[in-house]
């Protein structure tokens, strides 16, 4: 492959360039191609890096990618209409990619094996402007609650401002189960921190209070792989997390495109077993109504 544009300013603060995500991503590859492989992507194509606004791109079609891409031609989560999605299985076809200008990648949380079933829960954490520890004390909330529901969990930043905290279930359940045993979870949450949390879509109704999201547990909705750069100031990248950091003064600041590698060198990938254990959800839900 011929990468072009390396020069390119994508972080014009930091001066990082076009070329240090290639370098970044080819470094991460054997890291992040597990949470990648199989799973139908969702583009968000960023050629201008933070100078231009991005764009997203679901439908690549046929014929227009190298043969050593993967695709899989499916129906959309709207409109009945058939798209054709990447598949990123290898190092050449997520390089690629960061070429035509990702800086961050977006999998879906099923995989083409098992489309209407995912691989785990997702609760995201969106501070709407709130402070950082209120979003720990909310996070660490969340995993008392599981803990107690006998369901494993884990935690990463988002990249961004807030926090995601996943439930491996091996797909063995459907998204419409999935997403009923979430609302009943962020239900609970809810009314055990009525001031600091709020189920309210609406902005204007959130009342500075951190909204317990999980629209992402529906088929087709994506969420920002672990280990992936995000488009935002400092460069920052999505990062697994132990529970014991998960404390007051955490910042999703620390971890970027520059500290990612010191991090992986000291605690590997924290997120391995994700992909391999499974829930009972039944027995969880019967836990959480009887509570």
């Amino acid at each position: 492959m011929k990468f072009t544009h390396t020069e390119k300013i994508f972080w014009p603060k930091e001066k990082y360039t076009k070329g240090d995500v290639l370098a970044y991503y080819q470094k991460i590859a054997p890291v992040i191609l597990p949470y990648l492989k199989g799973r139908p992507e969702s583009l968000l194509r960023t050629p201008e890096g933070l100078k231009g606004p991005g764009f997203f791109q679901k439908n690549i079609g046929r014929g227009r990618v190298p043969e050593f891409v993967q695709t899989r031609t499916l129906k959309a989560p709207s409109a009945g209409k058939k798209v054709t999605y990447a598949l990123i299985e290898n190092k050449n076809s997520l390089l690629y990619f960061v070429n035509l200008g990702c800086i961050e990648f977006n999998p879906w949380q099923s995989r083409v094996r098992s489309l209407k079933k995912p691989d785990f829960l997702t609760v995201d954490l969106d501070p709407h402007g709130r402070s950082f520890d209120d979003v720990v004390v909310v996070a660490q909330h969340l995993h008392k609650t599981l803990d107690a529901l006998g369901l494993k969990n884990y935690c990463k930043t988002s990249g961004k401002t807030g926090l995601h905290v996943l439930v491996p279930l091996g797909a063995k359940y459907t998204y419409e189960e999935t997403r009923a045993f979430a609302k009943l979870l962020v239900q609970k949450v809810n009314a055990d921190l009525p001031e600091l949390t709020t189920l309210e879509q609406r902005l204007a109704k959130r009342r500075g209070r951190i909204y317990l999201d999980i629209a992402r547990n529906a088929y087709g909705q994506t969420t920002a792989a672990p280990y992936c750069l995000r488009p935002y100031p400092g460069a920052t990248v999505s990062t697994p997390l132990l529970w014991r950091e998960v404390t007051k003064g955490l910042r999703p600041a620390q971890f970027t495109i520059k500290t990612m590698f010191r991090r992986l060198k000291k605690k590997g990938d924290l997120f391995k077993p994700l992909l391999r254990q499974r829930a009972d959800l039944r027995r969880a839900r019967n836990r959480l109504q009887n509570a």
